[in-house]
């Protein structure tokens, strides 16, 4: 006789709360990552530690454009990783194609070209001739494994119909380019340049 575990109802509202969560988020015809509210606190604390960096001397009495320079540095490269790992990820819909944005590419890919969705490691789109373009919007984790990627399966049903329909022909092509854009570490490092200024000529520090 084989036994059958029972679960308590806490684990089972706790079961029903993890395959109801999606990590995603749809705004309009563009699919988001909940993590980029993440991305956006690291950056900001990040930003902190760097200025922090700038305006505590400490014991070595390190002159200001050398902290400056440190502190700047630290925060610019951490927040730009965050920003390229969490926020950038997404997905818009358009009319006759899919544009996929992951972390330093940006896909364009035609409804007709799309064969299926596969949400078996995270999201992956299969091509008709063969090859797979994977969507860092949703990410691969244990908990998602564990789920069935819920995220992964929301994102399937808002683009299986457009799939399904057949009013989008295979004409037109795939066109991936490489996109990194450099706003971020401009703004990050015009903030430093703004403190060393309120550092050096507002409230002077050596």
């Amino acid at each position: 006789m084989t036994l059958t575990p029972t679960r308590t109802p806490y684990e089972s509202e706790l079961s029903a709360i993890v395959k109801n969560f999606t990590a995603v988020t749809l705004r309009g015809t563009t699919i988001y990552s909940k993590v980029r509210y993440v991305g956006l606190a690291g950056t900001a604390i990040m930003f902190g530690v760097g200025a922090f960096l700038v305006v505590a001397p400490g014991k070595g009495g390190e002159p200001l454009i050398n902290r400056s320079l440190v502190g700047g540095t630290i925060s610019m490269v951490i927040a730009w990783m965050a920003w390229v790992i969490t926020i950038r990820p997404r997905l818009v819909m358009y009319g006759d194609t899919i544009r996929i944005r992951n972390w330093v590419t940006e896909t364009v890919v035609p409804y007709g070209h799309i064969t299926g969705v596969n949400i078996e490691n995270g999201l992956t789109f299969t091509l008709k001739n063969g090859s797979e373009i994977r969507a860092r919007v949703v990410g691969t984790s244990i908990v998602g494994e564990l789920a069935g990627y819920p995220s992964a399966q929301l994102v399937r049903r808002h683009i299986q119909p457009l799939l399904s329909s057949g009013a989008h022909p295979e004409g037109g092509e795939v066109r991936e380019t490489f996109s990194l854009s450099l706003k971020v570490p401009l703004i990050v490092a015009g903030l430093h340049v703004l403190l060393y200024g309120c550092m050096r000529y507002i409230f002077p520090m050596s």
